[in-house]
């Protein structure tokens, strides 16, 4: 009796599905934080940032922005260097009282400081056409 094929293809098995749940741990994570609960659409709350800071060397980066329950909007959030316009990340659409806690940037940052704009695109939830938007400055601080 040879148990050899019978080990290999367990150990391919397992080698592969540690290599998928490596590979859907990176990207973009969305956490809900609050039920939603839509205001008129009169005003939109927006957060504001005074700093993100950020892991030197690295293109995944805890955050934490959220999209205020009471909004009747969605967000696209885009975060670009004011030195260059670069843009370091654009978010997926983000619901009232869901917040990225992770996010993925184009390309890894140096230490240092780091000039910035936090640009919301704002979406009504019924029909999705667009609304007020804003810009928010900021510094990405990075160690």
């Amino acid at each position: 009796m040879n148990r050899k094929p019978n080990i290999h293809a367990a150990f391919l098995t397992l080698a592969l599905a540690l290599l998928l749940t490596a590979c859907g741990a990176g990207g973009d994570r969305v956490e809900r934080f609050a039920k939603a609960n839509p205001g008129s659409g009169a005003n939109i709350a927006i957060p504001g940032y005074e700093t993100l800071s950020f892991a030197a060397g690295k293109t995944a980066q805890a955050v934490n922005l959220k999209n205020p329950p009471e909004n009747a909007c969605t967000f696209v959030l885009t975060l670009t260097l004011d030195e260059d316009g670069t843009t370091l990340w654009t978010g997926k659409t983000l619901s009232p009282g869901e917040a990225f806690t992770r996010i993925t940037l184009n390309r890894a940052l140096d230490a240092g400081e780091y000039p910035a704009t936090l640009h919301y695109d704002c979406f009504s939830l019924q029909d999705h056409t667009p609304l007020n938007g804003a810009e928010i400055q900021l510094t990405i601080e990075v160690k």
